[in-house]
């Protein structure tokens, strides 16, 4: 604990007890409040971006952005031999899970920031337009390399487990790469309209993990992974962490998207985005390929092909709910 209490030095902190609560956060207590130490993998090249998320959030008045303390010498962090901590005020542990309550109010606190931090490019329509019928490519391409290992696979005499998993997954698969290819092109039609893009401060790995609910107030946590993105890549990112459990409160994260989108309201070629983002099938068809070869038990394979899966359920429904609910384009205008 040494090196910990050197750290806290740094911040005129000595500690009456430091806890572990895990492998990179320590909960210390002084003479007068609780902190949170954290041990980060920050590099040279992220500190510059972390630093902003701070500077942004004093600018903007970013509650949701969980503060840190200054050093003696003026920093938001201490480098103790090559190591990078920062200190924060303790507010409770993180969310183990979402009611109706947390995930509105998460909605809410998250979209603010988007449109706080809100700022417009142009993309050049030609190159867009090229990575995105590449990406069309790519998707067919796996359609039918899937459609390959099931025709295999339902040849067999006898299929494993994981076997029988995918061709019972096959449908709703092959589904979700036409309704990709679908949104690629609606995607593709609003580009072509609007140049513009908004990008705004992301938080780029958000789950539940990285949310804190105290009684004043929820705070966004664990800023290391920063970046100015568009604002469907933070959804996107905390769709694909938090879409994968058995028992994800999937109905909840579309009954209260309004609450994200009365903060920040999302372009149609944004939903699009949003949508396509999370159907992504590279790593469903990346499991199938590795399986004959895999020296993974079965389960261990089994594991994260449905974790994948639902996730891609996930997309599918969300596709569905952008259509009625803000959808204001039909795909048939686009031959009229």
């Amino acid at each position: 604990m040494d090196d910990l209490k050197a750290v806290l030095h740094a911040y005129s902190v000595q500690p009456f007890y430091i806890e572990n609560e895990t492998e990179k956060l320590y909960k210390v207590q002084d003479g007068q409040q609780q902190f949170a130490l954290k041990q980060s993998q920050l590099s040279p090249d992220d500190m510059a971006m972390w630093e902003n998320v701070y500077q942004e959030a004093y600018t903007q008045n970013l509650h949701t952005i969980l503060p840190v303390f200054l050093t003696r010498e003026g920093n938001i962090y201490e480098i103790y031999e090559g190591t990078v901590y920062y200190l924060s005020p303790w507010r409770g542990n993180a969310l183990s899970s979402f009611d109706k309550y947390t995930i509105g109010n998460f909605y809410r606190h998250l979209g603010h920031i988007h449109v706080k931090t809100k700022r417009t490019r142009t993309v050049d329509t030609d190159s867009f337009v090229q990575n995105f019928r590449g990406y069309q490519k790519q998707c067919e391409a796996l359609q039918k390399k899937l459609l390959f290992f099931v025709e295999q696979f339902e040849a067999k005499h006898y299929m494993s487990p994981f076997e029988l998993l995918v061709c019972t997954h096959f449908r709703d698969i092959d589904f979700s790469l036409q309704e990709s290819n679908r949104r690629i092109d609606q995607l593709i039609n609003e580009q072509e309209q609007q140049e513009q893009w908004n990008y705004s401060l992301c938080h780029g790995n958000l789950n539940s993990s990285h949310v804190i609910v105290s009684p004043e107030q929820m705070y966004l946590i664990n800023w290391d992974k920063a970046r100015y993105e568009y604002a469907p890549f933070d959804l996107s990112q905390f769709y694909k962490s938090e879409t994968v459990h058995y028992d994800a409160p999937v109905d909840l994260f579309l009954d209260e998207f309004d609450s994200y989108m009365n903060e920040n309201k999302l372009t149609n070629k944004e939903l699009y985005m949003l949508i396509i983002q999370v159907l992504d099938p590279a790593p469903y068809i990346q499991l199938v390929e590795e399986h004959d070869q895999s020296s993974k038990t079965m389960i261990d394979q089994i594991i994260p092909l449905q974790h994948i899966f639902r996730r891609i359920l996930f997309g599918l429904r969300l596709s569905a709910y952008v259509e009625k609910e803000y959808d204001t384009l039909d795909l048939d205008d686009l031959e009229s």
